[in-house]
């Protein structure tokens, strides 16, 4: 089992939302598919980053749904994971261009989520 280097939350640069951008987690594996995760922030090594999932639920807590789906090949309801992951940018290095950006809506969303995220961090 991989130990998880401790990270310096403290230190994550965020990125405005014009720099957020899509991309394909091989950390988040399901079935042999990687999931989409919102990058939003970075520190060394690592990139603050949200998971997309069209579940309405990740065990008892709540997912925020998104008004639209970014991946343009998807019609169903999409939703961003309500809890901040850091992951390696060696798992993120794919870039997914055919994804949407967040409607004005869903950006104001999601930096709700960053905002509390960053005032609850111990």
């Amino acid at each position: 089992m991989k130990i998880k280097p401790q990270i310096d939350k403290a230190k994550t640069k965020w990125f405005a939302p014009k720099q957020w951008e899509f991309r394909k987690n091989t950390a988040r594996k399901e079935k042999n598919k990687s999931h989409p995760s919102l990058v939003v922030g970075e520190n060394k090594n690592t990139f603050a980053n949200l998971g997309l999932t069209h579940a309405k639920m990740r065990g008892h807590h709540k997912n925020i749904q998104l008004s639209s789906n970014p991946n343009p090949n998807d019609k169903k309801i999409s939703y961003i994971r309500d809890d901040m992951q850091y992951d390696d940018k060696q798992n993120l290095k794919e870039v997914l261009k055919d994804y949407k950006s967040l409607s004005k809506t869903d950006v104001n969303k999601v930096q709700k989520l960053i905002k509390k995220k960053i005032s609850t961090r111990r």
